[in-house]
């Protein structure tokens, strides 16, 4: 006779330590079911109370008063850190953690120039990091002057980079608010300022009335479909406003550098040219240059 090895049964027949209890609806309406035996914390479901347990079984910390009312500890600073952390201390310390390196620079500036040593000798209250104490005050102190250096930083970068192409261009007398249109647009459409001035001269030479023989408008000579694709809805008529002209121009751009993987000269050559020219040319080995970057990039003389 064949034997036959005795199959094992299946895994909801097996005996097993853990204790048997209801589970679905009756569990729901009578949770301590089961013969008056606690489960396991792993079984526990947040309708049980698994809330006051740990995730891996193990029983968190309970307290019962003398009447027998079950009473939860209040959460630990970790545990109220780790519901939010933006709220009770990391933000706080990411705070620090940047601002102390900024305030212990300041306080060295201070203690190493010889107008405040007097001071400093005299009243040491008046900067704790040089005593080794960092303070609220004085961090927030820091975090004040590093943002006011930070704002000085960039209006000096403004301000030299506006009078270079004021000067550069005094030819054309290039207004000051549209300098600094020129200067704001172009950096939030991330092109470089001077090459902004540049297309600018090489296209219009700073007028905003120019129009082209092919129905080019305003300051970047822009084509009326073009800013239409990239801004629809668009009109010839709101191409006249100089920072509209100069935010879709720029963005044009800005498309073009993307394209031509950062190539700028190419960017350049596909706005002037069109993009389908100069890809065009590319694939038949040619060099579409044409001039045009040297008048943008290296104030070669432009061809209105």
């Amino acid at each position: 006779m064949n034997s036959f090895r005795k199959r094992p049964p299946p895994p909801w027949q097996r005996l097993s330590d853990a204790p048997q209890h209801p589970v679905g609806p009756a569990r729901r309406r009578f949770p301590q079911a089961g013969g008056g035996v606690e489960p396991p914390a792993r079984y526990l479901r947040a309708f049980d109370g698994a809330g006051d347990r740990e995730i891996h079984g193990r029983e968190s910390d309970r307290r019962r008063s003398d009447a027998g009312v079950q009473m939860r500890r209040p959460p630990s600073a970790m545990d109220r850190m780790r519901r939010s952390p933006m709220r009770h201390g990391v933000m706080g310390l990411a705070v620090v953690g940047a601002a102390t390196p900024l305030a212990i620079a300041r306080s060295n500036q201070m203690r190493n120039d010889p107008a405040h040593e007097r001071q400093i000798s005299i009243m040491p209250e008046i900067n704790p990091l040089a005593a080794g104490k960092v303070t609220e005050h004085a961090v927030g102190q820091a975090w004040r002057d590093a943002n006011v250096a930070v704002e000085e930083d960039k209006s000096s970068a403004k301000e030299a980079v506006i009078k270079r192409n004021i000067e550069r261009y005094k030819e054309y007398t290039i207004p000051r608010d549209l300098a600094e249109s020129i200067y704001e647009i172009a950096l939030e459409e991330d092109i470089d300022p001077d090459m902004a001035f540049g297309l600018v001269r090489t296209e219009s030479a700073f007028k905003n009335s120019a129009t082209s023989h092919v129905g080019a408008v305003g300051l970047t000579q822009l084509m009326p479909a073009t800013a239409r694709w990239l801004q629809p809805g668009v009109t010839t008529r709101d191409l006249r406003n100089p920072d509209t002209n100069l935010r879709i121009g720029f963005k044009y751009l800005a498309e073009l550098i993307d394209k031509y993987d950062g190539d700028k000269e190419l960017a350049l050559l596909a706005y002037n040219r069109g993009p389908g020219t100069v890809d065009r040319v590319l694939k038949r080995g040619g060099n579409p240059d044409n001039g045009y970057p040297d008048m943008v990039l290296r104030d070669a003389t432009p061809r209105h």
